[in-house]
């Protein structure tokens, strides 16, 4: 697969600590959650580095929000949000929209619901959740009824990504020992592995044209983005540099990735161009 990638551009230089980045469908935001005042919340920025906002609001309880991802017609974001209980505490799934009003909590109960993947019709929501004991992949209504539970495996199975047709979901396991990404039916069935590697493989990322899927990896030494073939061919490094790079999010024209760097020392936002 001959792939030139673009020297990576970077949005962010605020060095505050970034993760779980997702482009919107319609190309002209990019959400991810900010470290900001001792907690995670969900922030917006265009793809030029310019308009920096806040979506989620800030708790007084300093409780997180993260694991943004978009509805198919970017109007909304669904979110896992931290509570406290105690000494302890829940993650449930919100809803809310792209200007941070009219949120929602969707998923809730006494156990960890999180790593939400909205399908492309934008009728079902993925997630991964513990309620049965080990994580495992389950799906809900957009509204959050249905739940049910697509996976059942006594290993744990994790970050779901929707094929852009809607009929396959990639996630990660350690199913058979170490962290591989594979990828299933949207019903649980016919799962296959896609990477065999000794080393951590997880994250994948479907591209929004099904030709690839991104994924992050620690092959090299060192946490970097790759891209693959939808069956597991042709793995390329797209991030190659010796700092970590982690959590890829393609552009809808599935030309341009974003991602967190440390390549600058601190964990800052960069977008890099890439042809196939």
């Amino acid at each position: 697969m001959p792939v030139r990638v673009h020297p990576p551009r970077r949005l962010t230089t605020d060095g505050l600590y970034k993760k779980d980045v997702r482009w919107s469908p319609d190309g002209k935001r990019i959400a991810f959650a900010r470290s900001h005042g001792g907690e995670f919340t969900i922030w917006t920025i265009a793809p030029d580095g310019t308009g920096l906002r806040q979506v989620t609001p800030s708790q007084s309880t300093k409780a997180s929000q993260y694991e943004p991802d978009w509805s198919p017609d970017s109007a909304r974001l669904v979110y896992v949000s931290y509570t406290f209980a105690g000494t302890d505490g829940f993650l449930h799934l919100h809803t809310i929209s792209a200007d941070g009003g009219d949120s929602r909590r969707i998923v809730t109960g006494p156990q960890f619901n999180m790593h939400p993947a909205w399908s492309p019709d934008g009728r079902t929501i993925a997630f991964c959740s513990n309620r049965h004991g080990n994580p495992e992949i389950y799906l809900c209504d957009a509204d959050g009824g249905g739940v049910r539970r697509i996976t059942s495996d006594p290993a744990m199975d994790q970050h779901p990504s929707w094929s852009p047709d809607g009929r396959q979901i990639a996630f990660d396991s350690n199913r058979d020992g170490d962290w591989e990404i594979y990828t299933m039916a949207a019903d649980g069935s016919g799962v296959r592995r896609l990477t065999r590697h000794p080393s951590t493989d997880t994250h994948p990322r479907w591209s929004p044209d099904g030709r690839h899927i991104a994924f992050v990896t620690f092959r090299d030494g060192n946490d970097e983005v790759y891209v693959m073939d939808p069956d597991g061919g042709s793995p390329v490094n797209v991030s190659n540099h010796p700092a970590w790079d982690k959590f890829p999010a393609w552009r809808p024209d599935s030309r341009a990735l974003a991602w967190v760097s440390y390549r600058g020392g601190v964990p800052d936002l960069y977008v890099a161009e890439i042809e196939w």
